[in-house]
C-alpha cells in the first residue's frame, strides 16, 4: 500500500532536476526548430531529467542518508530545541496541537501540487524568453523565425511527453517490484531478489531498444520503402540515347533502376540541350546505374555497372566521377549536372543502389552493409580504370554526400590508398561515424579547431565550412596551385557549422566535443553550449529538420559542389570568372529538374 501511495505522488527532486533540463532545453541549438521538434526535445530531457533526479533522491536515501546519519541527528536535534522553544512561547497564547498523519499528507500533496504549478508558470515565461534564441539562430541560418505564439505550443507537446516518460519510468520500476516478489525471486532473499529484479528488467528494455525497436522500425521503413522505390515519378521519360542506363541499349531496365535511379538517368541535360545553354561544344553525357535488381550482391551490382561503363565508351571520357548513393539510392542531381557542365558533357557518372532506407533507418539497421555497399562500387570501377592505359584514361574522381561519404570512404583505409587509387576526392556532409573522416579530424594539426581542421599542413586533404572558404584560399596562397601548393591528388571535405549529421554523436550524452569548446563556424549560435543529455537530445532533433533551411546551412550543400569538384580539378580554370559563368549555367539547367532533394523547405 505504501508503495502504492508513493507511486502516485511525483518525485520532488526529479521534477526539479527535469524543469530544469526542461528549460535548457529551449536554449540555442544547431539549427532552429519548430514549435513540435523542441518541444519533442524539451519532453526528453525533461524526461531524462527526471530519472536522473529519482536516481539521486534513490541514492541519497539508500546510501548517502545513513553514513550522515550522525550529523543528520545534530542538525535535528537542533532543530527540535528550536521547534520546543517556539512551541513553548506560542502556548502562552494558544495550546498547539500535533497535526494528524492526514493533514500532513494532505500539506504534501498540496505542496506538490503548488510546485508543479510553479514549474509550469516558470516554463512558459521562458520559453518566451527562448523565442529571441530561436530568432537569433533563424537569422544565422536564413531560416524562418518562428513566433512566441508558435512557441508556447512545445508546453502541450514536451509537457505531455514528460508525463508520458513518466508513466513508463514507473511501469518499470513496478516491473521490478514484481520480479522481485516472483517466484524465483521470493527464493533468494531481500537483496538476491533486488539484484535479480533489477538484472531481468534491464535485460528486457536493452532487448527491447536493441533488437525489437529497431527490427519494428526497419520492417515498417522496408513495407514503406520498398512500395516507393518502385514508384516512378509521372514526368520522367525513358532515356532514347545510349549513353544511359535504362535505354533500349543497357543491360539495366528502365524499371529496375527503382524510384531515385530513374530520376539520376533521366534528368540531366543531353548534348544538345547543353550546347544550347553554354554555347560550348558538348559531348553526351554518360550516366550508368545499377538498381537493386542488377545483381543478387554488392558485388554483382558493382560489375553491371562496370559493363555499363564499357558499353558507353566511358574509358575513352575526359572525367569519370563514382558517386555512391545515399541510403535510398540518391544520387545529388545538383552534382551530376555540375560535374558535366565543368566538363562539357565530356563525362561519366557511376553509381549503384544497395538499399531503398532512408539514410537513418539504414544506419539504425546496418552501418556496416553501407561501407561494405560503398567499396564493392568504387573497388570495381577502380580496378577496371587501372586497366587502362594510363596515359589515355579519364581522371578519376569519388563523390559522395551524406551517408554517401561513408560508403565512398569504405573503399579506403587511409589517405596513402586514396592518393594511389583516385585523382580525387569531394565528400560533402558527411556523418560524424563517417570513419575516414573521422580519422582526418582526430589527427588534425595542433591548434586547428575541428569545424575546420587543418590536417598535414593542407597538402593533400583539406577542409572548408562552405564554398567562400575555398575561394579564400588562392587569396591567402598565391602559389596553391604549384607543385608546393595543395598536391594532387586532392580530397575535400566541406561541413557546414549548422549541419547536425555531421556533428551528431552519442558521445554528446556525457562528452563535450572540441567543436563545442571553440568559436562557432560561420552560422553557429555562440549561445549554444554543451549539457550533459540535453545536448544529445537537441541535436537529435536537429537531425529531422537537417534539410529544413536554406542552401548553404545545414544538410544543404547546394552549388558548394560546384566549388568543390573545380577545387579538386583546379589548373587554370579554378578561377571565380569561371565559377560564377557555370553556377548561372547551373542554376538555369537545374531550374526544370525538380527540387533536389524532394524534401525540406523551398530554396530561393
Amino acid at each position: 500500500m505504501a508503495r502504492d501511495k508513493w507511486e502516485a505522488h511525483v518525485d520532488s527532486v526529479g521534477l526539479l532536476v527535469g524543469a530544469l533540463m526542461f528549460a535548457l532545453s529551449l536554449t540555442p541549438s544547431i539549427l532552429p526548430r519548430d514549435w513540435l521538434f523542441q518541444g519533442v526535445c524539451a519532453g526528453l530531457s525533461a524526461g531524462t531529467g527526471y530519472a536522473v533526479g529519482v536516481f539521486v533522491h534513490w541514492v541519497w536515501n539508500s546510501w548517502l542518508e545513513r553514513r550522515m546519519e550522525p550529523r543528520l541527528e545534530e542538525f535535528k536535534g537542533v532543530a527540535e530545541r528550536g521547534f520546543d522553544a517556539g512551541a513553548a512561547w506560542l502556548s502562552r497564547y494558544s495550546t498547539p496541537k500535533r497535526p494528524s498523519d492526514e493533514a500532513v499528507t494532505k500539506l504534501k500533496t498540496i505542496a506538490e501540487a503548488v510546485l508543479v504549478l510553479l514549474v509550469v508558470v516558470a516554463l512558459i515565461l521562458w520559453s518566451l524568453f527562448a523565442v529571441h534564441w530561436q530568432q537569433e539562430v533563424a537569422a544565422l541560418t536564413d531560416a524562418e523565425a518562428y513566433s512566441a505564439g508558435q512557441f508556447l505550443l512545445i508546453l502541450p507537446v514536451g509537457l505531455g511527453l514528460w508525463a508520458l516518460l513518466v508513466l513508463v519510468g514507473k511501469g518499470f520500476l513496478k516491473l521490478v517490484d514484481r520480479l522481485q516478489r516472483s517466484r524465483v525471486g521470493s527464493k533468494l532473499g531481500e537483496k538476491g531478489s533486488q539484484i535479480y529484479a533489477w538484472i531481468v528488467a534491464f535485460v528486457l528494455v536493452l532487448v527491447l531498444v536493441d533488437s525489437v525497436l529497431p527490427g519494428a522500425i526497419v520492417g515498417g521503413a522496408e513495407r514503406v520503402f520498398s512500395l516507393k522505390d518502385q514508384q516512378i515519378r509521372e514526368d520522367l521519360e525513358r532515356p532514347t540515347v545510349p549513353e544511359r542506363s535504362g535505354s533500349t541499349a543497357s543491360e539495366n531496365a528502365w524499371e529496375d533502376l527503382g524510384g531515385y535511379g530513374t530520376r539520376f538517368t533521366s534528368l540531366g541535360l543531353y548534348k544538345d540541350e547543353l550546347e544550347e545553354l553554354t554555347g560550348r561544344p558538348s559531348k553526351e553525357p554518360i550516366r550508368v546505374y545499377a538498381g537493386l535488381k542488377a545483381g543478387k550482391d554488392d558485388e554483382e551490382r558493382a560489375q553491371s555497372v562496370v559493363r555499363e561503363l564499357e558499353r558507353t565508351g566511358a574509358a575513352h571520357r575526359k572525367a569519370l566521377m563514382v558517386a555512391p548513393a545515399t541510403g535510398t539510392g540518391w544520387v545529388n542531381p545538383t552534382a551530376a549536372q555540375a560535374f558535366e557542365l565543368l566538363f562539357d558533357g565530356d563525362s561519366a557518372i557511376a553509381s549503384a543502389q544497395y538499399s531503398y532506407l532512408p539514410s537513418v533507418v539504414q544506419l539504425l539497421a546496418d552501418r556496416e552493409r553501407v561501407e561494405e555497399a560503398g567499396a564493392a562500387l568504387v573497388t570495381a570501377v577502380v580496378d577496371w580504370w587501372q586497366t587502362l592505359p594510363e596515359n589515355d584514361r579519364p581522371k578519376l574522381y569519388v563523390y559522395g554526400e551524406s551517408l554517401g561519404t561513408s560508403a565512398g570512404a569504405g573503399a579506403f583505409s587511409g589517405l596513402r590508398d586514396i592518393v594511389s587509387s583516385v585523382d580525387g576526392v569531394l565528400w560533402l556532409g558527411p556523418p560524424n561515424s563517417n570513419t575516414l573522416w573521422r580519422d582526418f579530424v582526430d589527427r588534425r594539426d595542433p591548434g586547428s579547431p575541428e569545424v575546420s581542421p587543418e590536417y598535414a599542413g593542407g597538402l593533400s586533404v583539406r577542409f572548408a565550412q562552405n564554398e567562400d572558404e575555398i575561394w579564400q584560399w588562392p587569396k591567402e596562397d598565391p602559389a596553391l596551385e604549384s607543385p608546393h601548393g595543395w598536391r594532387f591528388p586532392r580530397v575535400l571535405f566541406i561541413q557546414h557549422p549548422s549541419d547536425p549529421v555531421v556533428w551528431w554523436s552519442p558521445r554528446l550524452l556525457f562528452e563535450e566535443p572540441d567543436w563545442l569548446k571553440e568559436p562557432p563556424g560561420f552560422d553557429r549560435s555562440a549561445s549554444m553550449h554543451w549539457m550533459p543529455f540535453v545536448t544529445f537530445w537537441q541535436v537529435t532533433l536537429d537531425l529531422p529538420v537537417a534539410a529544413n533551411v536554406p542552401n548553404g546551412h545545414g544538410h544543404n550543400y547546394g552549388n558548394s559542389v560546384l566549388s568543390g569538384l573545380m577545387a579538386l580539378v583546379g589548373g587554370e580554370g579554378f578561377t571565380e570568372a569561371r565559377r560564377d559563368r557555370l553556377e548561372a549555367e547551373l542554376n538555369a539547367a537545374m531550374a526544370h529538374q525538380g527540387p533536389e532533394k524532394e524534401v525540406g523547405v523551398k530554396q530561393p
